[in-house]
């Protein structure tokens, strides 16, 4: 639910930002989105995963055997989710254009499957730039930078989208950074509880 609303804003920054490009422009602003949504659901997932199962277990090496785990399995379905729906975009503005002679853009397949790629890639480096505090540092002192760096990121993020989408970059920021904590807070709540119950 978190990532459908940061794609919603992200898919509006993009069709306004596509309303006024032609061409190469558009293309890449396209590129963009994939690398928006890979980032944001990397970013939400795989911070309440590390924080949740640091909280759980204190154990450095299970932190990052399953935030590995988590990343690459969210990478690709985030892959395949975002290639799915945007075929199935794609088909429709098709439709559109033949059916009903609208002067929509089409994706073409080859934008659909680089930005499906470039959404795998985007969420795999969300995780190991998560995961990176674990290699250095004690647990408790990687759990709080890496909430730092996640946070932060989704900030940057937020406010990056907020500038393309003409509205203001600070409240952008932080409603991303704001699911990015909500996301954090419930798991570790949920660590607890199972901690309560073993």
């Amino acid at each position: 639910m978190q990532t459908q609303y940061i794609y919603c804003l992200w898919l509006r920054a993009f069709e306004g930002k596509v309303s006024k490009t032609t061409g190469n422009s558009s293309e890449e602003s396209y590129r963009l989105e994939g690398i928006a949504f890979g980032l944001a659901d990397g970013l939400i997932m795989c911070l309440g995963l590390i924080i949740g199962v640091a909280e759980a277990t204190s154990q450095t090496r299970l932190v990052m055997i399953t935030g590995i785990i988590g990343g690459f399995a969210n990478a690709f379905g985030n892959s395949i989710g975002f290639f799915m729906s945007q075929s199935a975009e794609r088909a429709l503005q098709i439709h559109e254009t033949e059916d009903h002679g609208a002067t929509t853009r089409i994706h073409s397949q080859k934008e659909v499957f680089i930005n499906s790629v470039l959404a795998f890639i985007s969420t795999i480096a969300a995780t190991l730039v998560l995961l990176s505090p674990f290699m250095f540092l004690l647990m408790s002192q990687a759990t709080i930078l890496t909430f730092i760096i996640g946070t932060t990121t989704a900030f940057i993020l937020g406010s990056y989208i907020g500038r393309t989408s003409h509205e203001s970059p600070y409240k952008t920021g932080l409603k991303y950074a704001f699911l990015a904590i909500l996301g954090a807070i419930v798991a570790h709540y949920i660590a607890e509880s199972i901690q309560l119950l073993s």
